[in-house]
């Protein structure tokens, strides 16, 4: 067992809440408008500049953004866009990403932004409230496992919104905004979602993770015997769990106690669909 103080109370990842259709919609409605406010401080200069996504610059994480917000205002346009075929070795969403940067590459920085605010809405309120007849649908995916397109439209869409906002204040070296009801809550449900993954790598022991910050927490993954404490910055962990850092980068941000052996097995398997 391990016997560590902790700063917040303890929680299991599997136990974190799941969203309602209304939560899904302020957290997608705060992150569009939290980016929105982002992008539009951006100098010429910031639009050009390279992100943890290495294929990606600035401009090319906006693109894909709109694009991605552009895909939930209608079936028409969602059947479109996912309808692409892969290239040969490609990943369907990677298909996808590359379609919406491609109609996008004669748009203006101020008109990514308008498009944006223009689809944006739409799509947070029918990923939220409407697409009834695709909830249920499930997907293969290599990181989410067998993946509802509920979970796709009320977890993932914004999460994938807050992650790129983390991307870009990074690569633009700005402050990152955080409150811990909008950014705590994304947090809490990546850990929910590690918290049906992981366990399986980690046999009849657990792990706590603490993560540290506004947004931070602390989370126990696996059964009811921790037996090491994985002490991150939440923004970091989160860096991590994205496949943005890989797992040297990880380890060493990272604080390990109690066996570190099994702290090091599960910062190895520490990855969430972004």
């Amino acid at each position: 067992m391990v016997a560590v103080a902790f700063s917040q109370p303890v929680f299991n990842a599997m136990r974190v809440p799941y969203i309602t259709a209304e939560e899904a919609h302020t957290l997608l409605r705060t992150e569009l408008e939290r980016f929105v406010a982002l992008v539009e401080t951006l100098e010429p200069d910031d639009w050009r500049q390279p992100t943890a996504c290495t294929a990606w610059t600035v401009r090319d994480m906006v693109a894909h953004q709109a694009g991605g917000y552009a895909s939930g205002t209608s079936y028409k346009e969602m059947i479109r866009q996912y309808s692409v075929r892969p290239k040969r070795g490609q990943l369907p969403e990677d298909a996808v990403n590359a379609l919406q940067l491609r109609e996008r590459e004669a748009k203006s920085p101020a008109e990514l932004v308008a498009e944006l605010r223009q689809v944006g809405p739409i799509a947070a309120a029918k990923w939220a409230f409407q697409f009834r007849l695709a909830r249920s649908v499930a997907i293969p995916h290599a990181v989410g496992g067998v993946l509802s397109l509920r979970h796709l439209m009320w977890v993932i869409h914004s999460r994938d919104t807050w992650m790129h906002r983390l991307d870009i204040c990074r690569a633009t070296q700005r402050a990152f905004q955080q409150t811990r009801e909008h950014d705590g809550r994304i947090v809490a449900l990546v850990m929910r979602d590690l918290g049906f993954r992981l366990p399986k790598q980690l046999g009849d022991r657990s792990v706590i993770f603490d993560l540290t910050g506004i947004a931070g927490g602390v989370w126990q993954v696996g059964s009811d015997k921790p037996a090491a404490t994985i002490q991150m910055d939440v923004l970091d962990f989160n860096i991590l769990a994205s496949g943005r850092f890989d797992y040297a980068a990880g380890r060493a941000r990272a604080t390990l106690s109690g066996d570190v052996t099994l702290a090091e097995l599960a910062l190895r398997k520490t990855l969430v669909l972004y």
